[in-house]
Formats: structure tokens, C-alpha cells, sequence
């Protein structure tokens, strides 16, 4: 090898010291040198302290293949000496203990009897966090396609279900040994819909109404019910501080959030332990630990759930926000509470972070981007005057489902409206069409064969621009975004609904229309 030159060396020298990556010289076993990377990447006061660090006081004991690092890294170096070069992947340990990964490319330069190594470290870290988003976000993608079929056919039945035995009970008043009969039918179906509700949950697919609320007040109401949950022998604190803390998402939901991250504790805690919920402002940047997603950096609301269990073991820890993953035994679990809490956080425009090891227990925060305070109270309840106008009304109902429709009609007749059913776009145009009486209110599902929801909206709109719309869908409102959307000024409400939350929601959109066009 041609010595280099003074100039040549002092040209190295600089590219030694300026490069972004870790450069590290390794003779006999000892680092002999470093460039200041290699001292900020690792964390060290300063490069002498670096240079006084036995090399294998840098990597933990196992490397995430299991093997041991002392015997794996005699093995790369090895490979080095005998090709002249190794590029490979390695978990590295910084100066407060942080295992973090780096790729690695040993060169091996001989010098007299002498080989000296060469190591250049790239910090993988970043690299590896947006390839797993990548994954994830695949993943989601495909089981979101998936969840949102089953949840179309499966809230189609559940509407006949739940419709159906809430008709029973009405029916079968005198007669209280088959009304326990209907009740446990209608209990099992709004089990199934919130099974399903759960599938869009952790897709992100489902239906989202959104409000600024005040997450410390929220987890105060919980805490009577989060006492139940839990159950004696655990001590459940709740910790709410500064009033109040506003985010943008919906209440149900949140609540949701709440008491699975509490059910989830409850399953690792023994009696004795503790359980500790708080809500607080929080900061969130670019080290911020044990964060699934990535956050624009800035001011957030935390909610932290942690608890005194058994902890969480590092394997599974990249897999617990997985739908179906549970490390509980048979029939304690779906594997859906975790999965669940991560999709309404994602979807409220947050993150979630964990830590844990096992044996000490395990902390989960979730941070949604702290909002504005409201300028007026959003969604106030309606005043009884227009919580009782339009009692009465002519409604026609579009569903190409035969036996919801029949059933939908019965409901709606129930309440007091007078309803028909047409089974397409195509018939429904042309009741609008011949009706001598005109109607107060189309209800039409979204997805038809033929013509439909949307484009029978659009329609009808062109000759009837005043008459009020609510239309109907099994599938989640990001399956009918993707599908040309709702109609503008036009309510959705999910399938399955029940006889209540239907009539509810025809009132308010009657009520709303008589505001708009008041005769």
C-alpha cells in the first residue's frame, strides 16, 4: 500500500471528521480513533471517554437474532479479515444504555502482521421506524378493505336482528318469559355490532363525530365505572390536574379508548396493584420514547394508563396493537381491545407510545393535538320544540334489501310517520314523480344495484332542492368517501341502528329542515 501524503492525509483527515457517519478505527481490540459522529451518535461526553470504552462494552448482550454479541461480533470481524470488507446489521448500545440499530461495513486493512479495522456506523433508527409505518399502513390498508366488506353484510343482518327484537319486546309485554328470550337476541346483536365497530376501530374505517371535548373532564366522568371495570383488590387512581384539557375527537370513542386501556391493565395486575390514570399537557418532539407514529412536533394532550402488572415481554411489544394478538389465555380476549385503541387514536389525528419490560409493569400514553378552547357549546341538544316537530310525517323510504325494509317501515310506523318503500332508485324517482301528496323526507341506503344513493340523491335534489335527505349504509363512511362519497348536506346513520336511534335521527333531520324552510 502506497503511503499517503501529506496532503493526502490531511484531505482523509478532513473527510474523516466531517462525514455525518461514525468512523471508528479498531487495532488489537481497542478503538484507536473516532470522528466526532461516532462520539454524538453513541453519547459520550467526549471522544477520550469514547476511545477508553472496551468495544464490546458498546453492544448488549444479545443481538435481536439471539445470538450472543461477543461470539456474533468475533464472527462479522472474521468475515471482514477474509473477504477485505463486510457490510452487515447490528443493535449497538449508546452511553445511557439506549439499544439502538446501525448498519455496519468492517473493512480490514493490513498493516505489517497487523489487521487494522476500518468501521463506518449508519444509524438506522429513522429508517427502521418508517419501514414499519410503511408495514403498518399496508396492513391496515388490507384488513380495512377486508373489515369493511364483512362490516357491510354483517350490519345488514344486524339490523334485522336488533330491529326484530326490539319489536318482540315491544310485543311481547304480557308475556315475560319470551321477552327474556327477545332481550338476550337483542343483547347478543348489539354485542355482535360493537364486534363489528371494533373491525373498523383498528382499520380506522369507522364512523367518527367528531367535537371539541375536554379529555380531563371526560376521564373524571369515567371514574365510577372505571372502578367497576377494574374490580376490587386493585387500587384504580385518577390523577386530573389542569382544567381543561381540549382535543377534537369523538366522546364515545374516547371513552372507548379509556376503558379498554383500563381493561387491558386489569388482565397483567394481581391483587394489591395500582393502576394510575392521568390526563396532562404534554410536549411532544423528536426523541419523544416508545412512539408508534411519527408526530408533528408541538403542544399535545397526554392520557397515561400505567400499571404495576406483569409487564410486557420485548418480543411481543411490537405486536400487541396487532388485531387478534393476545398473549391472554383461550377465551379471555379477542385481541381487539389494544388494536381498537390504536385505530380511534390514529384516526383522531394522535399516537400512541408504550413502555415496558417484563415484571415492572407497563405505561401506555396517548397524545391528541391539544385544540382550541370552543367559541360556543358544540352539539347542545336540541330545544323540545324541535325535538317535537314534525311527529308526523310522510316518508319514503329506498332499500333494495326487502326484509330491512319491511322492518324499517314497521319502526318508522310505530313512531307515528306514515312510510313507503320503494326497492331502487328507479322506483323511488317515480313515486316522487306520480305522488299527489308530496313527502317530507327521503331515506335511502347508499349502495344499491343500479342507481345508487348518491346518484338518486343528485337527482332528486335537481326537481325537489327542499326535500330533506338521511341515507342509510352497512359499509364505513371511508368505504363511501372512496365511492364518490355522501351527499353534500346529507345525514348518514350507520347500519345497524336501533328502532330508537332511527327515529331519533328522523326527527332531528325533520326538525332541521322545518329551521331551514319554515312555511
Amino acid at each position: 500500500m502506497t503511503p499517503l501524503s501529506g496532503s493526502d492525509a490531511d484531505l482523509y483527515r478532513q473527510y474523516f471528521e466531517r462525514t455525518g457517519d461514525a468512523f471508528l478505527i479498531i487495532e488489537d481490540d481497542r478503538f484507536v480513533d473516532c470522528n466526532q459522529a461516532t462520539v454524538e451518535l453513541l453519547r459520550y461526553r467526549t471522544r477520550d471517554d469514547l476511545l477508553q470504552t472496551h468495544p464490546s462494552d458498546l453492544s448488549p448482550e444479545f443481538q435481536s437474532d439471539g445470538s450472543r454479541s461477543f461470539e456474533k461480533a468475533n464472527e462479522m470481524m472474521a468475515v471482514a479479515v477474509e473477504r477485505g470488507s463486510h457490510r452487515f446489521e447490528w443493535e449497538h448500545k449508546r452511553a445511557d444504555g439506549e439499544v439502538f440499530p446501525v448498519e455496519v461495513l468492517l473493512t480490514a486493512v493490513r498493516a505489517g502482521d497487523k489487521n487494522i479495522l476500518h468501521v463506518v456506523w449508519r444509524d438506522l433508527t429513522e429508517r427502521r421506524r418508517l419501514e414499519s409505518e410503511l408495514v403498518q399502513a399496508h396492513k391496515m390498508e388490507a384488513l380495512g378493505r377486508l373489515s369493511s366488506g364483512i362490516a357491510h353484510d354483517f350490519n345488514n343482518l344486524l339490523v334485522s336482528i336488533i330491529g326484530h327484537s326490539e319489536l318482540l319486546l315491544s310485543d311481547l309485554g304480557d308475556r315475560p318469559d319470551q321477552q327474556s328470550s327477545a332481550a338476550e337476541i337483542l343483547k347478543a346483536g348489539r354485542r355482535a355490532a360493537d364486534l363489528v365497530g371494533q373491525l373498523l376501530a383498528f382499520s380506522r374505517k369507522q364512523v367518527l363525530r367528531p367535537q371539541t371535548m375536554d379529555l380531563a373532564d371526560a376521564l373524571a366522568d369515567l371514574a365510577a365505572m372505571l372502578r367497576r371495570l377494574v374490580g376490587e383488590g386493585v387500587t384504580v387512581d385518577i390523577e386530573i390536574g389542569e382544567r381543561p384539557l381540549w382535543v377534537r375527537a369523538d366522546p364515545g370513542q374516547m371513552s372507548q379508548v379509556v376503558l379498554n386501556l383500563a381493561a387491558n391493565a386489569r388482565d397483567a395486575l394481581h391483587p394489591g396493584g395500582r393502576l394510575r390514570l392521568r390526563v396532562e399537557h404534554a410536549e411532544v418532539g423528536d426523541h419523544t420514547p416508545g412512539l408508534l407514529d411519527g408526530l408533528p412536533a408541538g403542544a399535545y394532550v397526554a392520557l397515561v394508563a400505567e400499571d404495576d402488572g406483569d409487564g410486557i415481554a420485548a418480543a411481543d411489544l411490537p405486536r400487541i396493537f396487532d388485531p387478534f394478538f393476545t398473549t391472554k389465555a383461550a377465551g379471555r380476549g379477542t385481541g381487539l381491545g389494544l388494536a381498537t385503541v390504536y385505530g380511534i387514536v390514529r384516526q383522531s389525528g394522535g399516537s400512541v407510545a408504550v413502555e415496558s419490560c417484563p415484571g415492572s409493569g407497563a405505561r401506555f400514553t396517548v397524545y391528541l393535538p391539544l385544540a382550541a378552547a370552543p367559541e360556543a357549546a358544540e352539539g347542545a341538544p336540541t330545544t323540545p320544540a324541535a325535538a317535537s316537530a314534525a311527529v308526523t310525517a310522510r316518508i319514503l323510504l329506498v332499500e333494495d334489501e326487502a326484509a330491512t325494509g319491511r322492518l324499517v317501515r314497521v319502526m318508522l310506523e310505530r313512531a307515528g310517520f306514515a312510510a313507503e318503500v320503494a326497492d331502487s332508485g328507479e322506483e323511488a324517482l317515480a313515486r316522487l314523480a306520480e305522488t299527489q301528496v308530496p313527502f317530507d323526507l327521503l331515506i335511502s341506503d347508499m349502495v344499491m344495484p343500479g342507481m345508487d344513493g348518491a346518484e338518486l340523491v343528485r337527482r332528486v335534489r335537481e326537481r325537489l332542492p327542499l326535500l330533506p335527505v338521511l341515507v342509510t349504509s352497512g359499509y364505513p363512511a371511508e368505504f363511501l368517501a372512496e365511492h364518490g362519497g355522501v351527499p353534500a348536506d346529507t345525514d348518514l346513520i350507520q347500519k345497524p341502528f336501533s328502532s330508537q336511534e332511527l327515529v331519533e335521527r328522523v326527527r332531528r333531520t325533520l326538525a332541521q329542515a322545518a329551521g331551514r324552510n319554515p312555511s
